[in-house]
């Protein structure tokens, strides 16, 4: 099979690429920003191929499912914020979609309350083949140390700092844990791009805010940690595995948080603010109503016994097996090649 392979980020999907390279033959769309330019590559790849994988709900991904006559079965990935485009793609051309369940919530929501408010102007339906997987993470690289020593350090990660991940809150909650009287002081780290990269001219104010709170609750020294760049995978693999006891999100929007799955699986415990859809990923026990529960469980759970712990550790590590990355791309590829036999 011949599959013209839509992703504007491969950051994403890389796992998927590859699973799809290993069986079939595939050429990437790869845009130059030059739009006459990128319209005859993308009908040169669509001519070509046997199927069109979209990866995210965007451009060119809701143009192509408009085309009159395609004649190409499509399987599309919703994957984040994307999902808000949902409106704009023909789902009648659309053969099968790859949903989160989190997004799934999500979708079916915007869904109903646009046909409430705009009873005259139903929905088109969705395909009737949905794959409801979560991305899932590379369980190969990330391995725990059972026989670390827990300790008090804490780990905040996002990509590029912005408001949606919640870095503000997460630095004033610091503030309250360090009122906690321990014989091993409670440490934080955050790591991400601060300045410049993508969608800066937006967050500049957010991260100035940041800084500025940083500067005013001078924080003792050693206690509050920035990595001001993104790790390597390597790098941060080792990072989770050696320096990190807990994991705290304060996101208020998220699909699948990648580097929370990374750091269970390095048998990292989550300690997770209740963002849409968060109970169909993890277990109650980790998940806050407020930024005071947050505070709560984080001293609980650093209050537990070093046995029980290590225990702890070995828990979130099976529960985060389930979400296997390279198990999903099989599947993945299997639904394209079930799409394929629909049509041909």
């Amino acid at each position: 099979m011949k599959i013209a392979f839509v992703a504007l980020n491969q950051n994403f999907c890389g796992s998927i690429l590859e699973e799809l390279q290993s069986k079939h033959v595939v050429k990437n769309y790869r845009p130059s920003g030059k739009t006459a330019f990128d319209y005859f590559n993308l009908m040169g790849l669509i001519n070509w191929c046997d199927l069109i994988y979209c990866d995210f709900i965007q451009t060119p991904m809701p143009e192509i499912s408009q085309m009159q006559g395609l004649g190409k079965p499509i399987v599309a990935r919703m994957d984040g914020i994307d999902i808000l485009n949902h409106r704009m793609v023909d789902w009648r051309n659309v053969s099968a979609l790859v949903l989160m369940p989190v997004q799934e919530k999500r979708l079916r929501r915007l869904r109903r309350m646009w046909n409430s408010a705009n009873p005259d102007k139903p929905l088109l339906s969705l395909p009737k083949k949905i794959l409801k997987r979560n991305v899932g993470i590379d369980l190969r690289s990330f391995q725990p140390d059972l026989n670390r020593i827990p300790g008090h350090k804490i780990v905040l990660h996002a990509s590029v700092v912005r408001d949606t991940k919640g870095v503000y809150e997460a630095i004033q909650a610091f503030c309250r844990l360090l009122e906690e009287d321990t014989v091993n002081p409670w440490q934080l780290t955050i790591i991400g791009q601060w300045e410049g990269g993508y969608l800066w001219p937006q967050r500049k104010e957010y991260v100035m805010c940041c800084q500025e709170l940083i500067e005013d609750l001078q924080f003792p020294s050693g206690r509050l940690g920035l990595i001001t760049h993104n790790l390597s995978r390597v790098e941060w693999a080792q990072y989770l595995k050696e320096e990190t006891d807990f994991y705290w999100c304060f996101s208020k929007r998220e699909g699948f948080p990648n580097s929370l799955g990374e750091a269970m699986a390095s048998g990292v415990v989550p300690i997770t603010n209740k963002f849409y859809g968060a109970e169909l990923l993890y277990p109650d026990e980790f998940i806050c109503k407020s930024q005071s529960e947050i505070i709560e469980k984080t001293i609980e759970f650093g209050r537990l016994h070093k046995d029980y712990r290590q225990e702890l550790k070995a828990d979130v590590r099976t529960h985060i097996e389930r979400y296997d990355r390279h198990k999903t791309a099989v599947e993945i590829r299997e639904l394209c090649e079930e799409v394929y036999q629909d049509v041909r």
